[in-house]
């Protein structure tokens, strides 16, 4: 693939990049929560939000699932207009994770984006 093909995808600067690099909202004091997920939100650079993603695996047993939660909410995130709000995210799932609850999950998660977007 050349290097401007992709045209949907979550670019670099969208992307929490290194080790322990979303220490800092994992400690910040803003966290929104819902049944399934804890949101974390931190001030972020203007223009470009940054999405990081804990799914343990005492939640999602199989790789494969994990995976499929992290595509469902990266796109999620892709496709929202929290990407240009300038903040920093951290999603931690706090109940298990099933194909089943799909729709659900991805209620919540719109809801949950919509308010970091908002800064409520």
């Amino acid at each position: 693939m050349t290097r401007g093909a992709r045209k949907e995808g979550l670019s670099r600067r969208h992307r929490f990049v290194g080790r322990g690099s979303f220490a800092a909202t994992l400690r910040g004091p803003r966290k929104l929560r819902s049944p399934a997920m804890l949101l974390h939100v931190a001030p972020g650079h203007p223009g470009a939000s940054r999405l990081g993603l804990m799914a343990p695996k005492r939640f999602a047993r199989r790789a494969v699932v994990r995976n499929r939660l992290k595509r469902i909410v990266r796109e999620a995130f892709r496709r929202h207009a929290v990407k240009a709000a300038g903040v920093d995210l951290v999603l931690a799932v706090r109940q298990p994770f099933s194909r089943a609850d799909e729709a659900a999950w991805l209620t919540q998660l719109d809801e949950l984006l919509g308010r970091a977007a908002e800064g409520r």
